[in-house]
């Protein structure tokens, strides 16, 4: 198992990976209330744009009045495309009352911690 960790707003973000066979498991969570909030399926295939390179198509379960999704697509479309695999990502991350610029300081932090964990997964 893989656990990567970014410190964001006074709590933690995390990320842990597990490959089962072919596929790849990830649970993303984190904020003052972790939860389940998405689970997001990411399946690669070659670029609609044609020029060869790797993409990955998305489905997702979301839980009412969760946003998980944004965070939980961005990682399995990644990951999916990357790895050339299945890849299953849970995502919960909640924090009460959020400005704007807290939110896309959180994104910026999501970014960083996706970032980590395709370096680890390698």
């Amino acid at each position: 198992m893989t656990i990567c960790e970014r410190e964001c707003l006074g709590s933690k973000l995390t990320a842990w990976a597990a490959f089962a066979g072919g596929d790849l498991w990830v649970l993303v969570s984190g904020g003052e209330n972790p939860h389940i909030g998405s689970v997001s399926v990411g399946i690669p295939r070659k670029s609609l744009t044609g020029d060869g390179g790797d993409s990955a198509t998305v489905s997702t379960f979301n839980v009412t009045g969760h946003k998980d999704d944004v965070v939980g697509n961005l990682f399995a479309a990644r990951l999916a495309s990357e790895f050339r695999c299945t890849v299953s990502v849970s995502c919960g991350i909640h924090y009460h009352a959020l400005s704007r610029d807290a939110l896309c300081h959180i994104m910026d932090e999501v970014k960083f911690l996706l970032a980590d964990l395709v370096v680890s997964l390698r």
